[in-house]
């Protein structure tokens, strides 16, 4: 990528609550201009990552640098309010007693406001309008946009967003989160954003760090996380994919949809993913369609074999399938890791 200037490194960070180990050797580089978004699970430690780069909490142990500067370690630890970071938190924390342009410049300092940085920040928002307006008096997507405006005021060098479309319904988090990036991309701010939303994370950022059991397994574009993940967890992370069982004898592994090549040998996992399979209507096709889910876009058929194994297959609407219709299949892409003992 054409990103320059490392502005965040982790490196081995540690943080347990009593006997509960939260991150375990949590490493994270972050791009100065970058989006990165921390991807996981509901109790991956995504959230405790940010506060500790925000520096809401001290890592138990580990290096957190900004800029080359050592902001978290045995030794160090900067407060929150000297790390220019920015925070939009899940819940907005707006404060309810205080309007919009309040809201907003409150991290702002007299001289800041003087020099018009509340009313650029307002407008770069298109907030004119509620800027009267107390946080209850606007829908979750205005509410969201203030807290954005409030982290953007002082010009942090970094924002850190945590979850911060979940309490949003579909359409307004898809539009919201296109506001956003392109606000972020025109400001040239740095970004990490916390989530467990593939689609978010997928359109969103520049560099997705896949987070399991408070380790980063894959850090890459969301291309290659999406195309070339290095194991199962990451595949699931960031789809639907089948998943077979099948064994490679000299670089080819036999499973229930066919012969593929694999840099493996010996007992693996085959993630398919439901795209990668054309399904052609045929009578004397070997798999039979048992359900077609249609949405518009798209359509996921479900079809089995003759052991009644069930696969997926995602295509266009244009062919209609039904149930009991027998088709033929052709799979353009897998990917494969050894199995789990």
């Amino acid at each position: 990528m054409a990103f320059e200037n490392l502005i965040i490194r982790a490196r081995s960070i540690t943080k347990s609550y009593g006997l509960e180990s939260v991150l375990s050797d949590f490493n994270l580089d972050v791009w100065n201009g970058s989006i990165v978004g921390i991807l996981g699970m509901s109790g991956s430690g995504k959230t405790t990552a940010l506060r500790l780069i925000a520096g809401f909490e001290k890592p138990d142990s580990g290096i957190i640098e900004m800029r080359n500067e050592i902001i978290s370690n045995e030794d160090t630890f900067l407060p929150p309010e000297q790390r220019n970071v920015g925070m939009v938190f899940q819940d907005y924390a707006l404060f309810p007693h205080l309007n919009v342009e309040k809201n907003i410049s409150f991290g702002l300092s007299a001289l800041e406001i003087k020099s018009g940085r509340l009313e650029e920040v307002i407008s770069m928002c298109n907030l004119e309008k509620y800027r009267k307006k107390f946080p209850q008096e606007l829908s979750g997507g205005q509410q969201q946009r203030v807290a954005l405006a409030r982290a953007l005021a002082p010009n942090p060098e970094v924002i850190l967003l945590d979850e911060p479309f979940t309490s949003l319904d579909a359409h307004m988090a898809r539009d919201l989160r296109e506001e956003v990036v392109t606000l972020l991309k025109q400001t040239e701010t740095t970004a990490i954003i916390v989530t467990h939303d593939q689609e978010e994370a997928l359109s969103v950022c520049d560099v997705v760090s896949v987070l399991e059991n408070g380790k980063v397994i894959q850090s890459a574009t969301p291309q290659e996380i999406y195309l070339n993940p290095v194991s199962q967890t990451v595949a699931n992370s960031v789809g639907d994919p089948n998943i077979l069982k099948g064994f490679s004898i000299n670089g080819r592994v036999e499973t229930s949809l066919g012969s593929f090549v694999s840099a493996y040998n010996g007992a693996l996992d085959v993630s398919i993913r439901p795209e990668c399979i054309e399904l052609t209507l045929d009578t004397e096709g070997s798999y039979v369609v048992t359900e077609c889910t249609f949405y518009g876009h798209d359509q996921v058929i479900s079809f089995s074999n003759n052991k009644g194994e069930i696969f997926r297959a995602r295509s266009l609407p244009n062919t209609i399938y039904e149930s009991g219709d027998k088709v033929t299949v052709n799979i353009s892409e897998v990917t494969t890791f050894p199995s789990k003992v």
